[in-house]
Order: C-alpha cells, then sequence, then structure tokens
C-alpha cells in the first residue's frame, strides 16, 4: 500500500512534463481570484456593519429602559436604581434619557425633529467627534441648541442663529422656546442628522412640566395678608395637581383649598404648601422675616421625570443578554429594548448584507470547483496511459483516485495561498490608505470600511476548502473507467 501511495504522489507531482500545466494555471488563478474574493466580501460587509452600528449606537444606547405604557407620562429617576443598572453584568455605562418630540421655526420654514436632552449622565461621544463648529449646548444654559449640519443646511442656519425651538408636550399643548444655535454637527448619519437636536435636559424637563411645581402669592385683604397657594404640572395620568397646607400651627386652618389667612399666624410658625405626591411632591415654606412675610422660591419637582435609562453594554454583541440581565432589575411595568429593535429596519438592511456575502462565498465556491472539476479531468484525460499502465501492474481504482484527488487538493491549497495573499493585501491597502472613497450621503462613511474576523475568516475558508475537496471526488472517480487493455492497445 505504501508503493502505491508513493507512485501516486510521484505521479501527481509530474505534472511539470505534461501539457496540463496551462489547465492548472487558470485553475490556480481561478481559485486564487476566488478566495480573494470572498476576503474583500467579508471584510467590507463586516466593516460596513460595524461602522453603521456604532453610528447608531451614538444616538441610542445599547439598551432602552423606560414605561411599557406607550402613554405613561415619563418615570421618576433616583440615584438608587442607577447604581443598580450599573452594577448588572455586562453594563458599561447609565445615562438618564430625555427625548421629546418637537419642531424648529425660522423666518422662513418649519421642521419637524426629535428633541434630546444633555445632562452630566449623557455619553455623546460620537456627537463630540462630528462636532464641525461650536460646542455642545451648556448644562445650565437655557437657550442654547446644537443641530445636525444637514437640517442647519436645509433652514439656512449656522452658530449663532436664532430660531424657536416648539416641545410638544401633548396633543393640545406646544410650549415654544426661543433658542440659538451654539454648535452644529455631522455623523454621517443623514436621518438622524437631519432631525435630531440637543438642548440641556432642564430646559426639556422644565417645558415638559411632567413634576410638580408650588408657588404662594401673598395678597393684601382689609383684614391683614393672606397666602395663596398655586399648584401646576400634572401627574402621571395627566391630571391637574393640587395642593394642600401641612405644619400649620393648632387651631389654624386654610380657607378653602388653597388661601391661608397669616391675620392671627404665630410669628414663629412656618407653614408648608405641599403639591403632588411621593417622589414628585414638591414643597414651598412660607416664614416671617424682617419684612413681614415671605415666601421661598421653589423650581419643582419636573428634574426628578426622565423619558427613562440608557444603558451600554460592554460589547454590541452582549446586548441580548444584558436585556434578558435587565428584566430581572427593573420594576414588572417597565420595559427593556435593545437598540435593534428601536431601529428595525436599520438594522434588517444590515442583516440582509450578510445574505450578500453568502451568496458571493457560494458563488466563488461553485466557480472554483468548476474550474477544478474542468482542470482535473483534462488531466485524467491527459494520464490515461499512464493510469492504465499503472493499472496493468496492479495498481487498485481507489490509489488512482486518492493520487488525483491528492493532486486537485495541491492546486486548491496553491490557490487558497495567493488568493489570501492577494485579498489580504488589498484589504490592508484599503484600510491604510482609504483608497476606494464612498459618498457619506448615500453610504454613512466616506470610505469603505474594512473589518477583518480571523476567526471567521479561517472558518470560511476552512468549509470552502473542504466543499472543494469533497468536490473532485466525482470527476476523480472518473479514472477507475480507464480500461488497462483497452489503452495499452491504442498507444
Amino acid at each position: 500500500m505504501n508503493v502505491e501511495r508513493l507512485i501516486a504522489k510521484r505521479m501527481a507531482r509530474s505534472n511539470r512534463e505534461l501539457n496540463s500545466r496551462p489547465v492548472v494555471r487558470i485553475a490556480t488563478s481561478g481559485v486564487t481570484l476566488g478566495v480573494a474574493l470572498m476576503i474583500l466580501a467579508s471584510a467590507v460587509v463586516q466593516g460596513f456593519q460595524h461602522e453603521v452600528k456604532s453610528l447608531v449606537v451614538g444616538f441610542d444606547s445599547h439598551v432602552q429602559v423606560a414605561p411599557s405604557d406607550p402613554g405613561a407620562r415619563g418615570l421618576v429617576w433616583s440615584a438608587g436604581m442607577l447604581d443598580t443598572l450599573l452594577q448588572v453584568e455586562d453594563v458599561a455605562h447609565v445615562a438618564l434619557r430625555h427625548e421629546r418630540a418637537g419642531m424648529v421655526e425660522t423666518t422662513e420654514a418649519l421642521q419637524g425633529v426629535v428633541i434630546r436632552g444633555l445632562d452630566s449622565t449623557s455619553q455623546v461621544t460620537r456627537i463630540t467627534t462630528g462636532l464641525l463648529r461650536g460646542q455642545l449646548p451648556a448644562e445650565g444654559s437655557t437657550k442654547e441648541v446644537l443641530i445636525g449640519a444637514p437640517l442647519a443646511q436645509k433652514l439656512e442656519l449656522d452658530t449663532a442663529s436664532r430660531l424657536t425651538l416648539y416641545v410638544v408636550v401633548g396633543p393640545d399643548d406646544i410650549r415654544p422656546r426661543p433658542m440659538r444655535v451654539c454648535g452644529i454637527y455631522e455623523t454621517g448619519l443623514l436621518e438622524f442628522d437631519q432631525r435630531h437636536v440637543w438642548i440641556p435636559a432642564r430646559v426639556l424637563q422644565d417645558a415638559a412640566r411632567r413634576g410638580a411645581e408650588g408657588q404662594i402669592t401673598l395678597e393684601p385683604t382689609p383684614t391683614g395678608v393672606r397666602a395663596v397657594g398655586q399648584a401646576f404640572g400634572r401627574d402621571e395620568r395627566g391630571a391637574a395637581w393640587t395642593g394642600r397646607w401641612d405644619q400649620l400651627p393648632e387651631g389654624v386652618a386654610g380657607q378653602g383649598r388653597r388661601t391661608l389667612s397669616l391675620q392671627n399666624m404665630p410669628l414663629d410658625a412656618e407653614p408648608l404648601w405641599l403639591v403632588g405626591t411621593g417622589a414628585l411632591t414638591d414643597t414651598v415654606r412660607l416664614s416671617h422675616g424682617e419684612d413681614g412675610w415671605v415666601a421661598n422660591i421653589s423650581e419643582g419637582t419636573h428634574h426628578k421625570v426622565v423619558d427613562g435609562y440608557d444603558v451600554w453594554a460592554q460589547n454590541l454583541d452582549d446586548m441580548p443578554r444584558l436585556q434578558e440581565q435587565l428584566f430581572q432589575h427593573i420594576p414588572y411595568h417597565w420595559q427593556a429594548a435593545r437598540v435593534d429593535q428601536q431601529h428595525p429596519e436599520m438594522f434588517s438592511w444590515l442583516g440582509m448584507l450578510d445574505l450578500n456575502v453568502d451568496v458571493i462565498v457560494g458563488l466563488m465556491v461553485l466557480i472554483s470547483i468548476i474550474n477544478m472539476t474542468s482542470a482535473l479531468l483534462i488531466i485524467i484525460l491527459e494520464r490515461r496511459s499512464q493510469v492504465g499502465l499503472l493499472k496493468a501492474l496492479g495498481m487498485s481504482d481507489g490509489a488512482v483516485v486518492q493520487a488525483f484527488l491528492w493532486h486537485a487538493a495541491r492546486i486548491l491549497g496553491q490557490g487558497f495561498a495567493w488568493g489570501n495573499l492577494v485579498g489580504l493585501g488589498l484589504v490592508w491597502v484599503q484600510a491604510t490608505w482609504k483608497v476606494v472613497p464612498l459618498d457619506p450621503a448615500a453610504y454613512y462613511v466616506n470610505a469603505v470600511p474594512i473589518l477583518v474576523d480571523a476567526p471567521g475568516l479561517v472558518t470560511m475558508e476552512v468549509v470552502a476548502f473542504g466543499l472543494c475537496v469533497v468536490a473532485m471526488v466525482l470527476p476523480a472517480l472518473w479514472s477507475t473507467r480507464i480500461r488497462p487493455a483497452l489503452t495499452l492497445r491504442m498507444n
């Protein structure tokens, strides 16, 4: 058996003296081209998916935690919940989410937008990186807005331009805010850049009025001074808040629901006007000083209401597992939605690109098989007399098939080696010098992106090589039809 294998190997290696040499070169070139195209297709598609996903996550976190009821008026955030979410495995960062529908109005146009709020917890690395001019809105500012370059171009705006921003609180409640453009950014995602504007979160919270706010006005009367409590804001059901007096001295009661007579009020008393319930309760204190009765000014509890929590995972691939873990730490009436569930059209489109790679790889493997089948059949025909002689000397059909399979695998191996050299070389050139540019308006990136997944690439090539070798069994079996007597008679 060892002698048969030695003869088979020598028969396969004697190709240089045969007329099949051009055929071998053509077959090797075909395999090389196919492997190079497989590498390029995989690297480009994976690079494109990675870049676009990174852009989307630059606007939205990996997982968004928010009330399940679409009609809910936000949720009351707490430092305890922030700490709880941060301690969940695979969580990299947690931020408060502020988002409302709105409109931007200039003297020439009106455009619908999504208003996003910025605070100390916000993670806006992508926005900061894409800042073209100006700066982010200052946290304490009430007049600054950051807009995208496509929206600025459409509305003919620039830094320091004035506009009116309308915050949509409800179907019949739209509140205008005069603003000044403090900066212009561009991330490359046209759909996001042209409809997202960024303002300080406190401005958005004050405009939405989803907390409670109490105020006390002092009014003179014929008999003295009276305090009138006022309540602003609405509860989670949309009903207006009502107020109540507390810490009143014994024997003193408010007149009606809001009015409190101060005529007989002890000077050391400090009545409280309370608006709201639970964590949203706003307190206004009434006290007596040198100038008489005074009431402190409250800013309300609107800053305690947010639209949800933004949660970032350590890695984009950890999103499904992170989503399951978050459900174990949030209340039952909250939901945790992944970014691919929030933007299904974008991620479905990116997922379809994987089909393109599968089709390209399949076609390249098929082309390689056809090339190798043709080459192997020609080689078998040219070796017909040699095969007949070896069979006459006692060589088995299995050894002959093995010899041709080994020869086919050798040609495939050379093609795969050259294909890797060519494909990885082109990938390196594009990744280093960006020689193939793209239109960011159409493709979101300014050059063909490259990302090589080494384990995936090795798996793909091993599977492709195995399929090609297995496919060579059929043409190699044709050699078993060679009859020694007929071949020797012809020669």
